[in-house]
């Protein structure tokens, strides 16, 4: 068979090109939106580094309050001119530390791989972190005013 006979292989569009073409637009998106993404993680890490020196001032005075509790609450139930409202009121107050201390105690538990994540840009590390981020954050929810007020009939 002569050369001119043969048929020419059809022209097609390689899925390498179209990858390439894909990840070209990929990657100008990452860079015209890199100091957005940039500061968002950076809002983070310092969100992060807040919440811990926070919650360590907190627990600080939040266990001196409870331990004073502690030591009050037996002796006030003794005392004769102590009302009801005032005993009621301490026992709130300490259910409200051990609570705060719990909260507390899963923020020193969470906080620290998810800055790790965030410094180190380590995103398996923060999706790892994200449950229990969410606790984290239904336990902080849990001690709002309105929260406490609802469920036990105060306001």
């Amino acid at each position: 068979m002569p050369v001119a006979a043969q048929a020419q292989p059809a022209k097609y569009v390689h899925f390498s090109d179209k990858m390439t073409e894909s990840l070209a637009n990929i990657n100008k998106v990452i860079q015209e939106n890199k100091k957005t993404l940039d500061s968002i993680q950076d809002m983070a890490v310092e969100l992060t580094r807040a919440i811990r020196s926070l919650e360590t001032a907190v627990i600080k005075y939040v266990r001196m309050a409870d331990k004073a509790l502690a030591a009050i609450v037996p002796v006030l139930k003794n005392l004769p001119l102590v009302g009801k409202d005032v005993l009621e009121f301490a026992g709130d107050a300490q259910a409200l530390a051990k609570k705060i201390v719990t909260a507390c105690e899963l923020a020193e538990k969470v906080l620290p791989g998810v800055e790790a994540g965030l410094t180190t840009a380590d995103m398996t590390r923060l999706q790892a972190s994200t449950g229990e981020v969410q606790k984290l954050t239904k336990s902080l929810q849990g001690l709002m005013p309105a929260a406490a007020g609802a469920r036990t009939g105060r306001k």
